[in-house]
């Protein structure tokens, strides 16, 4: 039987809705409460699982990432291999020193400085205080927080935080580290250097299980993934596959909940109304991700109200906070949009969008010509994720050639490598495989 540091066997968790106690402190408050006659128990209280039936191994050594939507049970299973929570069904079991960052600020004391937390939470996690004394100047190093050691925790800021919780966990030789998204709080330049940080203990043998939503940075450090989708494990093995599970998820959870059209966003007291955008792969099932390579359709459906007889619809697409990216503009094509009484449907397709992997979001705006109003004028709100499959880095992927040419080779003895996203040849795929 291979040498397991995590077992989590079939297991089950479960919350009752409106439970606010997950620590034996909260647990005990509540039970006095109910004696006083101040809670209501149990009574009328529903109940959902969190997790069902999770059963994953983690070897010795290995690194694996957990991602999924909001929600799935990726922190819940976390703090169950960190024995803050236990299963209702199934067992758990951990091998090694366990060092965790689950929560920003989890086991500090506020009223003590960053240098006795230190030894604080070197001591909860099994160091003695001459160990503990021995790391001390890399820790503060690390933790870039020199000037603000002897100042109490409850004067820093989250990223502060984070700097002296994940600095802790990474120096005190851990067998096993537990990280969740606490990171995300940290400046650009600290991320990077945790990242660098798990990078060696993985190599030194650590066991890493790492939470993100970070698609890039799991795969950067864990060559294999699960990914929860409702409280269950929906895909188990390497972590390039695993992107395509996730994002999938993520497209069913947006499909069952899609974002309200509001009244000031569709202009519901002018001629049109936008009753429905989807966007669709070439099969026509509705999608928020797809691979830049592959076919994208967006379908508009509008309510017209009043004859409009010349209309422009645009499309427009853009990062989270930054210029537009594209722009598809029906009256630039010259395209004449004819606006009858009723509801239409209008159709985009583009073989390709050539941008690197991230999350896009879209607007729509349609004027009426001939009249020069702008009818409806989103806000940029349907979401898209695009995958390049890890071909490229910054905002474009465009089509490219890689030649190199041998020492003393003749013309013929050329090497070359083509990447990028072919986005005019229908049907064809990125080269560069």
């Amino acid at each position: 039987m291979r040498d397991h540091a995590v077992r989590f066997a079939k297991v089950s968790k479960r919350f009752r809705l409106g439970e606010t106690h997950d620590s034996l402190r909260d647990l005990l408050a509540a039970g006095l409460r109910r004696l006083a006659g101040g809670g209501s128990g149990r009574k009328g209280r529903s109940s959902f699982w969190a997790l069902e039936n999770v059963d994953f191994a983690v070897g010795r050594g290995e690194s694996v990432g957990i991602i999924g939507p909001n929600g799935a049970g990726k922190s819940t299973i976390l703090k169950l291999l960190a024995g803050i929570l236990r299963p209702d069904r199934g067992s758990v079991a951990v091998h090694g020193r366990l060092a965790a960052l689950i929560e920003i600020g989890a086991g500090f004391h506020g009223d003590l400085t960053g240098r006795e937390n230190v030894f604080l939470n070197g001591a909860i996690l099994g160091m003695n205080r001459r160990e503990i004394r021995g790391k001390l100047d890399a820790i503060v190093a690390f933790a870039g927080l020199e000037r603000f050691m002897d100042m109490p925790v409850k004067r820093y800021s989250s990223g502060m935080y984070a700097r002296l919780g994940f600095s802790i966990a990474a120096h005190v030789d851990p067998e096993v580290l537990l990280v969740d998204e606490v990171l995300s709080v940290g400046d650009a330049v600290f991320r990077l250097r945790c990242i660098e940080r798990m990078h060696e203990l993985v190599r030194s043998g650590t066991t890493l299980v790492f939470v993100t939503h970070s698609l890039d940075q799991m795969q950067s450090i864990c060559p294999r993934a699960l990914v929860l989708a409702k409280g269950r494990c929906v895909f188990d093995g390497k972590s390039r596959a695993a992107v395509g599970h996730y994002q999938a998820a993520m497209s069913e959870e947006y499909v069952a909940h899609p974002t309200d059209l509001r009244a000031e966003d569709c202009g519901r007291e002018r001629a049109l109304e936008l009753s429905g955008l989807r966007l669709l792969d070439d099969v026509g099932t509705e999608v928020v991700w797809v691979r830049a390579r592959e076919p994208i359709h967006v379908e508009l459906k509008l309510n017209v109200r009043r004859p409009i007889r010349r209309l422009v619809v645009e499309l427009n697409m853009r990062a989270s906070s930054s210029e537009n990216l594209l722009s598809v503009n029906s009256g630039r094509d010259g395209l004449r949009v004819c606006g009858e009484v009723g509801e239409q449907t209008i159709l985009l397709s583009m073989p390709g969008i050539p941008v690197c992997s991230g999350q896009y979001f879209w607007n729509v705006r349609v004027w009426d010509a001939e009249r020069g109003t702008t009818e409806i004028d989103t806000q940029f709100k349907y979401p898209l994720v695009i995958d390049d499959e890890g071909r490229a880095t910054g905002t474009l992927c465009v089509d490219h050639e890689w030649s190199i040419t041998g020492r003393g080779a003749g013309e013929e003895d050329v090497e070359k490598a083509r990447g990028g996203v072919v986005l005019l040849a229908a049907g064809a795929g990125a080269a560069g495989e």
